[in-house]
């Protein structure tokens, strides 16, 4: 799913435009623009309107998602340290620390920071803004029906951007060029460490070594200060003033460093479109493109937005927290997965052994069977097959049933009488009864019982003998169908 991503960068001067079709796939540039806003117009805010105006007209930007870019002049940069980590408590405590070097009172101003770990303590570079230039800008673009989602300093968003940049190696300055001034962005181990704005000199040279001459105090009372070192490695500039550093050839140096133009950006991997434009060769839309790669690619920062959604602020507040709670979340529902599937592996593993069971009682019952598919059904099927119109097992030629001279015996023979039955022999219209028993008294007894059941005609004592241990009688019966 895309999304279209609009960024302005308003400066006193002009606003730069860029709007990008943002997707997974990376982000294609839509349209560009840049709008100078005549001088005679500078002092009210009409020109801006009349060049917002312009670009709503142009772009038709219905949807997309506004990033806006404010100047640095308007925004105060301070450098401290605090002996905690929690980003909550450091938003609490930071307009008491801010408080007594500010020349307003904190609560007309919007704070945020950029925050680096050191040891116990916590480095921050905070950024304070006055509400109602805030609300001038969200006043602004409202004319226009547009609510901007983020709101930084312009040159801030390049300065992190370009941070994220493999190409680029060490830390960097980043110099945002305008009219009068030159703001300067320090970046240390991809974090921005200080910010400057200087007026400018004069033009040609004077203004090179004026820059260097108030770097380098700056830089040794930070590192004196705050034990912050920045030994610059590479140093970028942009903006309408650009060409005062260079002095219009592109070959000067700072600080022994060449400098070097931010151009890189339009080659950045993931965007495609038409980039080298007379529009883009001129420097003036690159530091409003970082604005929008910013945002296309999750690049975190500050945010003066009051439009900050609920779940971007409390995300921000607790994001450590949150990661860690989906952890714990996660690590539960693996536990308690792997549980679920070790319990059904066991019981997947009874289940074959039953079923081997079963195949192995099946095999012995009926070893003529020599393809067992589903044992219980055979077996099922063969107990029917064997019970089917009558009660037991039948004798070839036999009028009478096994089962029913077995129940016949039950009934008449009384579970107390001693009478242990050896041997029985089963004949087409009689069976045999060979035993033993206590006494001939008892040998009569069952004959007279035998007599009374209904299935046998006659009963008869082939033999009663006394065992040789006198103990016994050993007798045998005839009993007739």
């Amino acid at each position: 799913m895309s999304r279209k991503i609009l960024s302005l960068e308003i400066r006193e001067e002009s606003i730069a435009a860029v709007l990008l079709d943002s997707s997974f796939k990376g982000s294609l540039l839509e349209s560009q623009g840049y709008f100078p806003i005549p001088a005679d117009k500078k002092a009210d805010d009409e020109g801006i309107k009349e060049a917002l105006q312009a670009i709503v007209e142009t772009f038709k930007p219905t949807g997309a998602t506004c990033v806006l870019g404010i100047p640095a002049t308007i925004v105060s940069f301070r450098n401290l340290s605090v002996p905690f980590h929690d980003i909550k408590k450091i938003r609490q405590i930071l307009p008491f620390e801010l408080e007594p070097a500010l020349p307003i009172p904190v609560e007309e101003l919007i704070f945020d920071f950029e925050a680096v770990k050191r040891d116990k303590e916590q480095d921050l570079l905070t950024f304070s803004v006055k509400k109602m230039e805030i609300q001038r800008y969200l006043d602004l673009l409202g004319t226009v029906n547009l609510r901007p989602a983020v709101i930084m300093p312009g040159g801030y968003a390049a300065a992190r951007f370009i941070s994220t940049m493999t190409a680029v190696n060490g830390d960097f300055l980043f110099i945002d060029t305008g009219e009068g001034n030159h703001t300067i962005y320090a970046v240390c181990s991809g974090h921005v460490r200080m910010v400057r704005t200087l007026p400018i000199a004069s033009d040609g040279n004077p203004i090179i070594r004026s820059l260097e001459t108030t770097l380098n105090r700056t830089f040794t009372a930070l590192q004196e200060s705050l034990g912050i070192a920045v030994n610059p490695s590479a140093i970028f500039s942009a903006g309408p003033q650009s060409p005062l550093l260079t002095s219009g050839n592109g070959s000067s140096t700072l600080l022994g460093v060449p400098l070097k133009s931010i151009d890189d950006l339009r080659t950045f991997p993931r965007l495609n479109g038409a980039l080298d434009t007379p529009d883009w060769q001129s420097g003036h839309l690159d530091i409003a493109l970082a604005l929008a790669l910013m945002e296309t690619e999750t690049v975190t920062g500050v945010n003066f937005s009051t439009e900050r959604s609920t779940i971007q602020h409390y995300w921000s507040e607790y994001r450590k927290h949150i990661i860690l709670s989906a952890v714990l979340v996660v690590l539960a529902l693996v536990t308690t997965l792997g549980g679920q599937i070790l319990s059904v592996n066991a019981k997947e593993g009874r289940l074959a052994e039953l079923d081997r069971q079963i195949e192995m009682v099946f095999k012995s019952t009926f070893p003529e069977v020599t393809r067992v598919v589903n044992p219980l059904q055979q077996m099922q099927i063969k107990i029917k097959a064997a019970g089917d119109g009558s009660g037991g097992f039948d004798l070839t030629g036999a009028r009478v049933r096994i089962i029913d001279i077995l129940n016949a015996l039950s009934q008449q023979i009384p579970s107390s009488a001693d009478v242990k039955v050896n041997r029985m022999v089963a004949g087409a219209d009689n069976v045999v009864l060979s035993g033993d028993t206590d006494n001939f008294n008892t040998v009569d007894d069952i004959k007279g019982r035998l007599e009374e059941a209904d299935l046998f005609k006659s009963v008869t004592i082939s033999s009663a003998d006394l065992e040789k241990s006198g103990n016994r009688v050993r007798f045998k019966l005839k009993l007739d169908f």
